[in-house]
């Protein structure tokens, strides 16, 4: 028990040096450490009618009811968690360690007071209805979608509805999951998976938002990877298993991206592969955004490599041993299944990964990770990302062409930064969008191109795409570029004009309806 609760106030970054004494337990040692095993592999709904009546005939043990606010706590019920450990610290006291955590309840609480709770058959969802109520529907889609291929895959369905929280913005993130700015920024630490729970913030809180609903696919996956091994399996296999399926929901493209074949290809080049070992206990540790996704990639990579030697069912296999053991790590698994140990795994691996002899694209790019401001100008800070100070200059006097209709000018402008800084995403998105104002839609169509090759998950270019289409009456291929966006920035109201007119010509009236009226809502 004392491990889950360190870990809790590691969380809140606070440094816990001892645990007050208290009144003897009645409860054995032996009891509450099997409370603990189970909690530790979210066995939550499972636990607590044990451990009510555990309580009933031990009320007032304080380690026993510190127990039960963990577990309450794990089963989303934070007035009872709350209840629980003032409850114990009024029995044994008020430790530094039960205090903190009455705190980080209390703060909970206070974050998600004004958020609605919305079920769908397999989930609970909580977000802001006000600032968020438009995602909802998407994500009841995204999750739900998720939740019948990864059933299909692995045959495993949780016994439980999964809950799921959504913060309006980064403070509020950082408050009830503690995950810091630099760790959104550096690390793309846009979710997380703890406490038999998803969290995730939503992308208006970011300047270009992010694929947020491959991300919240992708901590799905985490919460069955705790309940398929008895949360006995390492990061490694944690992040490569939710990358490579993070887009199966939505049948999108496999883990290897552009930046993915470059991080990698670069990496076997320079001998800079991230050892395994050093992405415990977490990614957001690692230095920098390329060092995280080169993590991310060398760990999907890895799970490739496992399917390619035994296929899935023998994926499936490692991940019933991981359950079987009585630790943590991957590596009796591995041995069984495999038949090698760990170091011959890796130099494996290694050589499998050398063989694909993946070509990189110099220009790829991590997306950026912003978190947007009060009072900033999305347009000011996207050209702070030009790093030529000639091209920011002359990408700005585009853009004052352009508001003032010379966007013949503004284009000639647009094409001077370029040569100052070639493959600038913000300077060929300016760009783009000039060439479509002018009607030279074959011309934006080869920038946009570049754009996608670079930067796949910028919202950007499949807005423009998307308008292309519209204007060629190519109304299939407009309704799939918008919705790309809309998978990045769902915020945008001209994806949802332009959606609402691609599925009016496509016979869709109700999905037309609804995009209208969301585009209403978001001022258009």
């Amino acid at each position: 028990m004392k491990k889950i609760i360190f870990l809790i106030i590691a969380m809140v970054a606070l440094q816990i040096c001892f645990v007050a004494p208290h009144a003897a337990a009645t409860a054995s040692s032996e009891t509450l450490a099997l409370f603990e095993a189970r909690l530790e592999r979210w066995d939550v709904a499972e636990i607590w009618p044990d451990l009510q009546e555990a309580l009933a005939s031990q009320p007032q043990d304080a380690d026993l009811l510190e127990m039960a606010a963990l577990i309450a706590f794990h089963r989303g019920d934070y007035p009872k968690s709350l209840e629980l450990i003032k409850a114990s610290m009024a029995v044994a006291g008020e430790d530094q360690n039960r205090r903190s955590f009455a705190l980080f309840i209390e703060q909970t609480i206070s974050v998600l007071a004004p958020f609605q709770r919305h079920e769908t058959p397999h989930f609970v969802i909580l977000l802001d209805g006000t600032q968020d109520g438009i995602l909802l529907d998407y994500l009841t889609d995204a999750l739900e979608k998720t939740y019948v291929v990864m059933a299909l895959q692995y045959g495993f369905r949780p016994g439980e509805k999964v809950r799921v929280e959504l913060f309006p913005d980064a403070k509020s993130f950082y408050q009830a999951s503690t995950l810091s700015v630099r760790d959104i920024e550096v690390t793309g630490a846009v979710g997380l998976t703890k406490f038999n729970k998803l969290q995730f913030l939503s992308p208006r809180a970011l300047i270009h938002g992010y694929r947020w609903l491959d991300a919240i696919s992708h901590e799905y996956m985490h919460y069955l990877i705790v309940k398929m091994t008895a949360n006995n399996a390492p990061i490694w296999f944690h992040e490569g298993l939710s990358k490579y399926e993070e887009t199966r929901w939505r049948k999108g493209p496999g883990y290897l991206s552009p930046l993915y074949r470059t991080l990698l290809s670069q990496a076997l080049t320079d001998d800079s592969l991230i050892a395994f070992a050093k992405m415990e206990p977490s990614l957001i540790h690692l230095k920098t955004p390329e060092e995280v996704q080169l993590a991310y990639a060398q760990a999907a990579s890895a799970i490739e490599f496992i399917i390619d030697r035994v296929g899935y069912d023998g994926l499936k296999d490692v991940i019933t041993a991981m359950a079987r053991n009585r630790t943590k790590g991957a590596g009796d698994a591995i041995r069984k299944v495999l038949g090698i140990d760990v170091s011959e795994f890796e130099q494996q691996w290694t050589k499998f990964l050398a063989s694909k002899e993946l070509v990189p694209l110099t220009s790829a790019r991590v997306h950026p990770y912003k978190v947007r401001e009060k009072n900033v100008d999305a347009q000011r800070m996207d050209l702070v990302e030009i790093k030529s100070l000639v091209a920011r200059n002359r990408a700005h006097l585009g853009d004052r062409l352009k508001d003032r209709g010379r966007t013949g000018a503004a284009v000639i402008e647009y094409r001077r930064a370029l040569s100052e800084t070639q493959d600038s995403i913000p300077v060929m998105n300016r760009l783009s969008a000039a060439l479509i104002d002018l009607g030279r839609d074959q011309d934006a169509l080869k920038v946009l191109q570049r754009i996608l090759e670079l930067a796949p998950d910028h919202p950007a270019p499949y807005t423009h795409l998307g308008q292309v289409y519209l204007r060629r009456n190519d109304f299939e291929q407009a309704k799939t570029a918008f919705e790309e966006s809309l998978q990045i920035n769902p915020f945008n109201p001209e994806i949802h004009v332009g959606l609402a007119h691609a599925y009016a010509r496509l016979g869709d009236s109700v999905r037309s309806s609804k995009e209208r009226q969301i585009a209403r809502t978001l001022g258009r």
